[in-house]
C-alpha cells in the first residue's frame, strides 16, 4: 500500500490521510484562489516540520 505523506526531514510515514490529520497538528490554510482551483492545508509534522495537504477551493474543514 502507498503511503499517504512522508515527511521528508524525519521520514514519519503517514499511512492513511485519517493518521496524517489525526498526528500532525493544523497550521493553517494558504488559498490562492481566484488564481488556482485549490488551497493547502498546513500542519506541523511530530518533528515541527510543516507539511501541506492540497484541497479543492470551498472545502470545508469543519466538515472534514
Amino acid at each position: 500500500m502507498k503511503s499517504y505523506k512522508i515527511c521528508k526531514r524525519c521520514g514519519h510515514d503517514y499511512k492513511t490521510e485519517q493518521m496524517f490529520l489525526a498526528t500532525t497538528k493544523y497550521v493553517g490554510v494558504q488559498s490562492f484562489a481566484p488564481y488556482n482551483l485549490f488551497s493547502l492545508e498546513l500542519r506541523n509534522c511530530v518533528c515541527e516540520t510543516t507539511l501541506a495537504r492540497r484541497l479543492p477551493i470551498g472545502f470545508d474543514l469543519q466538515r472534514a
